[in-house]
Order: C-alpha cells, then sequence, then structure tokens
C-alpha cells in the first residue's frame, strides 16, 4: 500500500513540524538560552533564534543522511547543471514567485482578506517567522538563505528523490503531489490560524511542483536552490518594505 510506503516520510514531515512548535513553547530551549547569555553579549530574541534554527536544521541533516544511506542516494550528484540547461535558474525563480502571485491575486478576488498585505501580515503572525525576522543579528539574512539552501536539497532533493523511487510504478505527478503534501505538513506546525495554514500550502505547493518538474527537466537541484532562496528573500524583502 502506498501509505505504507510513505508513513516514514509521513512521521519526518511531522517530528521536523513538531521541533518548530516545541522550540515555541519548551522551557528547554529557554534554558539553553539563558544558560548561553552567561557567556556572550547576545539578547535573548537573537540568542533563541540561533538556537532554534540550529536544532532543526541538526535534526533535518540526520534524517537527510539517514534517508541517503537506506536508499542510496546521493544528492551531491544533482547539485551540478549543463550549460544549456542554466537559463533554467532564471524560468525558475520567474515561475514561481509569479504563480505564487497569481494564486493569491485569484483567491483575493474571492475573499478580500486574502490580499498582498494580509498574506504578509499573517505570515508576520507565524511566531518562529516573526522572532526570525524580528531579530536585530546582521547574520539573520544568512540564515534565511541558508534555510532555503537546506530545505529545497531537504524537500526537493532527498525527500523527493526517496518517494520517486518507491513510487516507481506511479506517475511523476502523484510522486510530486505527495512530496507537497509532506511539505505541507511539515510547515503546518508553524501557523496559528486558517488562514496562515492556507497561504503556507499554497506557498508550499507551488514551490515544490515548479522545482520538482525543473528538476525532472535539467537533472539539477541548482535551478531549485536558487529559486528558493529568491522566493523567501523576496517576501522577507516584502516585510522590509511593509515596516518602512
Amino acid at each position: 500500500m502506498i501509505i505504507v510506503s510513505i508513513m516514514p516520510y509521513i512521521a519526518i514531515s511531522i517530528i521536523l513540524g513538531m521541533i518548530i512548535r516545541f522550540s515555541e513553547h519548551k522551557n528547554i530551549i529557554n534554558n539553553i538560552c539563558f544558560k548561553l547569555m552567561n557567556h556572550c553579549k547576545l539578547e535573548y530574541n537573537e540568542i533563541y533564534v540561533y538556537v532554534s534554527t540550529y536544532v532543526y536544521w541538526f535534526l533535518m541533516i540526520i534524517f537527510a543522511l539517514l534517508i541517503s544511506l537506506l536508499q542510496k542516494q546521493n544528492i551531491l550528484l544533482y547539485l551540478h547543471i549543463d550549460r544549456k540547461y542554466i537559463v533554467y535558474i532564471f524560468i525558475n525563480i520567474f515561475a514561481i514567485i509569479s504563480s505564487f502571485e497569481i494564486i493569491m491575486s485569484i483567491l483575493s478576488l474571492f475573499n478580500k482578506n486574502i490580499k498582498t498585505n494580509a498574506v504578509f501580515n499573517n505570515i508576520l503572525l507565524v511566531p518562529s517567522i516573526d522572532m526570525l525576522y524580528s531579530s536585530r543579528s546582521n547574520p539573520k539574512w544568512l540564515l534565511i538563505i541558508f534555510a532555503s539552501i537546506i530545505k529545497c536539497l531537504f524537500f526537493n532533493g532527498v525527500i523527493y528523490l526517496a518517494i520517486r523511487n518507491k513510487l516507481g510504478d506511479y506517475n511523476i505527478f502523484f510522486t510530486i503531489l505527495i512530496v507537497s503534501m509532506l511539505f505541507s505538513l511539515e510547515e503546518i506546525f508553524r501557523v496559528t490560524s486558517i488562514k496562515q495554514a492556507i497561504i503556507f500550502i499554497i506557498a508550499c505547493s507551488t514551490v515544490i511542483i515548479i522545482n520538482s518538474l525543473t528538476f525532472e527537466y535539467s537533472g539539477s537541484l541548482i535551478p531549485s536552490v536558487f529559486a528558493n532562496i529568491f522566493f523567501t528573500m523576496y517576501y522577507f524583502g516584502q516585510f522590509e518594505n511593509m515596516r518602512y
């Protein structure tokens, strides 16, 4: 059965999502932060961002290594791109940003609350994102970039290849749908409202679908990595503009 085949990956998505929620509320993270404050000049919020982010990345990397070993796959083989496919880096960036904008614009026709500013405000209400964005630490943009790269390599690389291997007899679009659901499931744990959930599901699905199609066509994860970085930076840039 399909559900049995993908159950380990569902569990991984849930665990990663729960880590995000765990880091927002539990005293363990707080205790670590307070202890670190005794040894550095950073404020609590800045230390919290580092600790929670690094714990999340560490678990994701561990899961990536385990899956890669069990599935005998190596995503490093896909971190190159043939010269003829370089143009897809730019096509992918444009496709993801414009597709998300078009979908949200269409939805705003039916629901006036789903407009550009409302979307940004709702995303900023997500605790983990608000904490990262509010950080006054200079490297926060580096954290944002690295987060985009790691998530892309994990979901569009490790998870996608593993699911494709498991569901080899099925249509490639079915595989893409499953990976989209897994990415959305992991991100859903961040949200605090249905509106935020809708925004995240649309964003995750858009990213996974377009990145996966480009990956299948070019045989490279490079366009996906750049698209994730620019997609994230574009919207965090919008938050910056809103503040001013």
